[in-house]
């Protein structure tokens, strides 16, 4: 069975088709909706008329030759033929005029008018499904969605899982990839994925990892929300080896006047000084913390030294290396450092 369409034969989508196409033919020109009744024509004194060929054609399911006129019914030589969209008859068109001369001209005009259907059809599909993520993106960043819903809408929409909810970041975004679902607020961009996402180094991303659950999404999402609001805690992915998702969040959510207490612990120490904090962090033993910053030992013990000295803090102690950090990130977020 055919499915039903979308796309309708309507009297604006008719009255364009004649508009266009009359001036340029030497025949008369009608289109029948589902009905058989005009609803364009060259003589728009027979639109609201029901046309008996077209009655024909409707009721035969073919497309009907007439050779004679007829006095009676008022009925000229033509040809009508029917208008299909996906299985579904959606009218008909009428051309005036000897059949074997104007049926390849009713032919046209009907693939025509079919091609303009198909066009305002995915037309229709394409603005609903816009709407729909939008309204699923929207649900998101404003921790308004439930599981379940979630669920439902991203099954609907076509999204099998694992689902990934990403974050971006600047200007000079590149075009939405059409295969993911993307909404734009200010300066940032949402996207939802089937599966994680590849993102070019130079860009500003967090990346969710996949999820196979409607709810660890939700979770996602309420993060990635925080992280919204503070775009200079948003690193390039070619920075992200140094990011920590935790701290980063910690510092979005501190207030403004305790995020300045925070930085001044490390006011007074240089970009240079920070990045080794973040990589020694993220370092899992301080020789692999050398080996990424491409320095010698002795110029590591320096510099946790002068760390040492400036902030009163050591840097070689957990919890000390801890309190930093948490400075380090307020000055991020506040924008003093540029290290993501």
């Amino acid at each position: 069975m055919a499915q039903k369409a979308t796309g309708k034969l309507t009297h604006t989508v008719a009255l364009r088709v004649v508009q266009t196409i009359a001036p340029r033919i030497d025949y008369p020109l009608n289109i029948m909706d589902e009905r058989g009744v005009i609803i364009a024509s060259s003589d728009p004194k027979r639109l609201g008329n029901p046309h008996p060929d077209a009655l024909k054609a409707l009721g035969e399911n073919r497309t009907i030759f007439t050779s004679r006129a007829d006095s009676a019914s008022g009925q000229q030589p033509g040809v009508n033929v029917p208008l299909y969209l996906d299985g579904t008859l959606q009218g008909v068109v009428g051309v005036t005029g000897a059949p074997n001369e104007v049926a390849p001209l009713a032919q046209l005009i009907s693939l025509t008018v079919q091609l303009l259907l198909s066009q305002q059809e995915e037309h229709v599909r394409s603005a609903v499904r816009t709407t729909q993520i939008s309204e699923l993106l929207s649900s998101l960043v404003a921790g308004t969605a439930t599981g379940d819903a979630v669920a439902v809408q991203l099954k609907k929409l076509g999204f099998a899982p694992p689902w990934s909810l990403s974050l971006f970041a600047g200007e000079n975004l590149p075009e939405p990839d059409s295969r993911h679902a993307t909404l734009n607020i200010n300066q940032v961009r949402w996207v939802l994925a089937t599966g994680p996402l590849q993102v070019p180094p130079a860009l500003r991303a967090v990346c969710g990892a996949a999820r196979a659950t409607a709810e660890d999404l939700l979770v996602d999402a309420e993060n990635l929300s925080t992280l919204s609001g503070f775009p200079t805690l948003i690193p390039r992915a070619e920075q992200s080896g140094l990011w920590n998702e935790e701290l980063a969040l910690a510092t979005a959510r501190v207030p403004e006047a305790y995020c300045r207490a925070l930085a001044r612990r490390t006011a007074l120490i240089s970009d240079e000084h920070a990045r080794t904090l973040l990589v020694l962090a993220s370092s899992a033993t301080q020789a692999e913390a050398i080996d990424r910053l491409a320095i010698h030992r002795n110029t590591m013990i320096q510099r946790l030294e002068r760390i040492l000295q400036v902030t009163g803090s050591d840097p070689r102690v957990p919890s000390e290396l801890l309190s930093l950090l948490n400075s380090v990130y307020s000055r991020i977020r506040l924008g003093e450092l540029h290290i993501f």
